[in-house]
């Protein structure tokens, strides 16, 4: 059984913290965002972010191509919002007009990517000693869901990596609401000029055992009866984990399959 608990209310900034040290103690995976580049940009780069944006306007088209095939009035399903979009079920030809006025909005959108774009980035001085632990977690250039380059790390959780993810600044047990570098997935390598990542998730083999999206203070744990168990112990010394257990067990939405 796996338990699916949010940590944005209910649970305090130590408690979230208390979590993360955990998924990133037994997790094999990670992933991770910038807010800004920490790499000087090459123009390869540039364009295999553009390359990715033009990836998911065609993947949309193709999608909204094959809604408007198989459609069939009365027997497609379609979700409550799009039924209230078109005031009831749509017949065959307006669903179709609406796919195809989605898909020329996706090419128009195709269009403009390279023709007109403003790119807002902030290079970010990083030290040499830094700027080899970044790369270390195969960062790549990308839009990713904003307007903004940045970049994006995948990277396994060696014992290196793992360790100098434990040392940042989720060594420090969080005090304030108010401290953002200390809360829902932001990790913050050295207080004066370093390295801030945000989004931070983590898997254990092909699963994935926590997520966060920082700037909207979210924050989910995806846990096993047996790593729960294993939570109870961890760290204890610092947290009462077993009030951590009590609030999860309380608020958890529990599936049968990992």
């Amino acid at each position: 059984m796996v338990y699916t608990v949010d940590l944005e209310n209910g649970f305090t900034p130590a408690e979230r913290n208390a979590l993360i040290r955990y998924a990133l103690t037994v997790g094999t995976r990670a992933k991770c965002a910038t807010r800004s580049l920490y790499r000087s940009l090459k123009m390869r780069d540039l364009q295999a972010a553009f390359r990715e944006r033009e990836a998911g306007h065609r993947k949309t088209i193709e999608e909204y191509r094959r809604r408007a095939e198989d459609y069939e009035e009365g027997a497609t399903h379609l979700p409550e919002s799009l039924t209230d979009f078109f005031g009831g079920v749509p017949t065959k030809e307006r669903f179709v007009s609406y796919c195809n006025d989605r898909m020329e909005q996706e090419r128009e959108e195709m269009r403009r990517i390279r023709k007109e774009y403003h790119i807002a980035v902030s290079y970010t001085y990083t030290p040499k000693t830094l700027l080899r632990f970044h790369r270390s977690l195969s960062p790549r250039v990308t839009f990713g869901y904003s307007n903004v380059l940045h970049e994006e790390c995948d990277f396994s959780l060696t014992d290196e990596v793992r360790s100098a993810f434990l040392r940042s600044s989720l060594a420090e047990l969080p005090q304030y609401e108010e401290d953002w570098t200390h809360d829902f997935g932001y990790v913050y390598f050295q207080s004066v000029i370093g390295l801030l990542y945000e989004d931070l998730a983590v898997f254990r083999g092909g699963r994935c055992i926590l997520e966060t999206i920082s700037h909207e203070s979210m924050c989910t744990a995806y846990l096993t009866e047996e790593e729960l168990a294993d939570f109870c112990g961890f760290e204890s010394e610092k947290h009462d984990n077993r009030q951590i257990l009590k609030k999860i067990r309380a608020r958890a939405e529990i599936s049968e399959k990992p």
